[in-house]
């Protein structure tokens, strides 16, 4: 398994960097995976380097490549799904290969039924020559010479002119039901375990403006700090906002929220709001403008 090298929310990469060109596909709401074929062995890994095993995909891809041919490919798993957002949890037997692969129990797919979305190609041996350091337009161009079968299916990248055709374009998808656009520089080199800034989460998520009721105590780090802020929508929906807080956001005391309305951004909302980032208090609203 190799340290997933992650990108920057727009807001967080600097202005200079966005006046290069980046090449964007479809953000899907699925469960990131890796996948390593290494000589006649393949593995499936989750995001937190669980491991798991689809035997009629390890099958296909064997018969596809010699064994002098290795790579290792990023992919997010959609299951059936569309990839759109909600459809994550339809790709929650994902979970399901994990447990049975830890308990030695094989794990067989019908056709169609469990597609991946690959999107980049880590590492490459044999005649494609490629590896992490190799910036993203040579690991792209890797990419899109392998026959990776029916269940691989290797993401479109576009390249429009600038950054506000990309966001043109991610708002159409955002319209469509998708989380957004993920953006790469074509000299974007893959640090293992890093953040960087050529790399960029396009999501244009919605926001919110809730009570704040309560706030609760962090754990670990954030003991003797502000762990989450508990929120409330209108309709009497509840939900408990950390990710977004900076460390002065948690050092400030209850009284500072409480009674506040707080923007908080979302992916969506099923019976209460999915993966919610804490924005910022609405000093120019009060509690009976709250949505």
């Amino acid at each position: 398994m190799i340290k997933q090298c992650k990108g920057k929310d727009l807001n967080k990469v600097p202005a200079s960097k966005l006046e290069d060109k980046f090449m964007g596909a479809i953000k899907y709401d699925g469960h990131y995976t890796q996948i390593h074929k290494i000589g006649n062995k393949i593995r499936f890994f989750t995001s937190g380097g669980k491991e798991f095993y689809i035997k009629h995909i390890a099958d296909e891809l064997l018969n596809l490549f010699n064994t002098d041919i290795d790579f290792i490919l990023e992919a997010e798993y959609i299951a059936d799904t569309s990839g759109k957002l909600g459809n994550r949890g339809k790709a929650a037997k994902l979970t399901t290969y994990r447990t049975n692969f830890s308990k030695g129990i094989p794990n067989h797919c019908e056709e169609g039924k469990d597609i991946f979305k690959v999107f980049d190609c880590l590492e490459c041996s044999g005649r494609y020559n490629i590896d992490t350091l190799a910036p993203f337009k040579d690991r792209l161009n890797t990419l899109k010479q392998l026959n990776l079968g029916k269940h691989l299916q290797i993401v479109d990248y576009t390249v429009p002119k600038n950054l506000s055709a990309l966001q043109e374009l991610a708002q159409s998808l955002v319209n469509q039901g998708y989380e957004g656009m993920y953006l790469k520089s074509p000299d974007h080199i893959y640090y293992p375990g890093k953040r960087v800034n050529d790399a960029i989460k396009l999501k244009l998520r919605p926001t919110v403006d809730l009570l704040c009721l309560d706030i609760e105590e962090g754990e670990g780090k954030y003991e003797g700090l502000i762990g989450s802020l508990v929120l409330q929508d209108r309709k009497g929906r509840i939900v408990k906002v950390g990710s977004g807080l900076t460390d002065i956001d948690r050092n400030q005391s209850k009284d500072y929220y409480v009674g506040k309305v707080i923007e908080v951004e979302y992916e969506q909302i099923l019976d209460t709001y999915i993966q919610p980032t804490f924005i910022g208090i609405r000093e120019d609203k009060t509690r009976e403008e709250i949505d």
